[in-house]
């Protein structure tokens, strides 16, 4: 398994951190990092608070068949999409598969490029080889303003993040027949940052698609 496909791991900024010759600039960004990973954690665990739940109520039985069939799903994700293309988490019964901005879209844009149809077909064809599941498409942006010449299609980074997500989810349908109703999109603008925003490297990071996958 590449670095890139990694599981949220519980951890707590009250921690210890030793590190032998580590620089205090090293134990900062360390920090900044851990904070960010329980944010964004929080963040997921709030949007999806209700699946948590459901899950959590099924009987010992359906919870080990679940877990078998999300291990068998994140294994095939794993194995289908580059480590330069996404990044594969998991949260309980959650996958969530975050794909920068840049690898599907053209800058300002909101249509696929040839590079991110290829992507989207092979997470799309993995979804599809495991029946039962529901895959939420997200739009996120950075807090940077639309530009001028994008204002008249897109006023906001609402918009753009709507629009994006539901490029998404069209492609799945109508070239890849994905069925419809395991399916659903959201555009949260520049509201979940999974970095900062004050680089371009973390704006970049921000300006993203993320795939929750659960069960339906």
């Amino acid at each position: 398994m590449s670095q890139k496909h990694l599981a949220w791991i519980p951890v707590t900024l009250t921690a210890v951190l030793v590190i032998s010759g580590c620089s205090s600039t090293g134990i900062k960004k360390e920090n900044e990092n851990l904070k960010q990973q329980m944010q964004q954690e929080a963040q997921v665990r709030t949007d999806y608070a209700d699946k948590l739940k459901a899950a959590e109520a099924k009987s010992a039985e359906e919870k080990k068949r679940a877990q078998s069939e999300l291990a068998a799903l994140r294994r095939d994700l794993n194995k289908a999409l580059d480590e330069n293309d996404a990044i594969i988490q998991k949260l309980e019964n959650l996958t969530v598969v975050d794909i920068e901005h840049s690898v599907l879209f053209k800058s300002g844009q909101a249509e696929l490029s040839a590079e991110g149809k290829k992507v989207v077909k092979q997470m799309a064809e993995v979804f599809k080889q495991h029946s039962g599941f529901h895959m939420r498409i997200e739009g996120h942006t950075d807090n940077k303003p639309i530009h001028a010449n994008l204002k008249q299609r897109y006023y906001s980074n609402w918009e753009l993040s709507a629009a994006r997500a539901a490029t998404v989810v069209r492609y799945m349908i109508f070239a890849l027949n994905v069925p419809v109703k395991s399916l659903s999109i959201a555009g949260y603008a520049d509201n979940r940052p999974i970095a900062s925003n004050d680089s371009e490297e973390g704006r970049a990071k921000n300006r993203r698609i993320r795939a929750v996958l659960f069960k339906g």
